[in-house]
């Protein structure tokens, strides 16, 4: 009887012992897998975390460089789609048309100065080729003070042209003679009638106008154009 209570004493020990482990078993499963499943989670919230925070800096210049690229690349464009502005027409012959307007303006200022022999300003007075020379170097235009140097000065221009600013050449006697012997600026309009102003010593004795009349048709060489 003795023995018998012993074997079951010893039995029930077992028996609250393995139903003690087995309790303390179950827990520990759970802690372990808490555990790991803790890590896990902490690692993927240290990863989202480290993605959101680490060198922000650094996220917002590139975001800013690719917005700054695309605004480049976006004007480029742009500049490209829109057509070059048309450059404005030089109108070369409306300039020279003035600049000859303005050079007939000054020289009429000039009428009535004094025919004097190898003079070639206001205050003393004009010979022939002087008071040419005058004219155009106020200008900045670089004419001979000689007539017979004008024979090759500018441009020849056909009488159908001649206008306002030309310098007509004449010979001493008719134009058979090809020495230039007196010079003119023209005065008149294209198309016109042509008149001349000059510095004379016959009649008028100094800086007058005048027209193209047979005296003067006969002494023609032909006509120059320096603009």
């Amino acid at each position: 009887m003795p023995k018998k209570k012993s074997l079951f004493r010893l039995l029930t020990v077992s028996v609250l012992f393995v139903m003690v482990q087995a309790c303390d078993y179950v827990p520990n499963r759970s802690n372990i897998i808490a555990a790991n499943r803790s890590l896990i989670d902490t690692g993927v919230r240290y990863i989202i975390v480290q993605r959101d925070t680490v060198k922000p800096d650094s996220a917002k210049t590139r975001d800013t460089l690719l917005n700054k690229k695309a605004d480049t690349v976006l004007t480029a464009k742009k500049a490209d789609s829109i057509p070059a502005p048309a450059k404005p027409v030089v109108k070369v012959e409306a300039n020279i048309n003035a600049r000859a307007d303005a050079l007939v303006v000054f020289a009429k200022t000039m009428v009535g100065k004094p025919y004097v022999y190898g003079a070639n300003t206001p205050e003393k007075g004009f010979d022939n080729g002087g008071f040419v020379n005058f004219v155009f170097k106020k200008f900045e235009i670089e004419v001979p003070k000689y007539p017979a140097a004008f024979i090759s000065v500018g441009q020849n221009v056909p009488v159908s042209e001649v206008a306002e600013g030309d310098i007509v050449l004449f010979s001493r006697t008719d134009s058979v003679k090809k020495a230039v012997y007196q010079v003119g600026i023209v005065i008149s309009e294209k198309g016109s009638p042509v008149s001349f102003i000059h510095a004379s010593s016959g009649k008028m004795n100094g800086v007058g106008i005048s027209a193209l009349s047979s005296y003067y048709q006969k002494k023609v060489i032909g006509y120059r154009r320096v603009f």
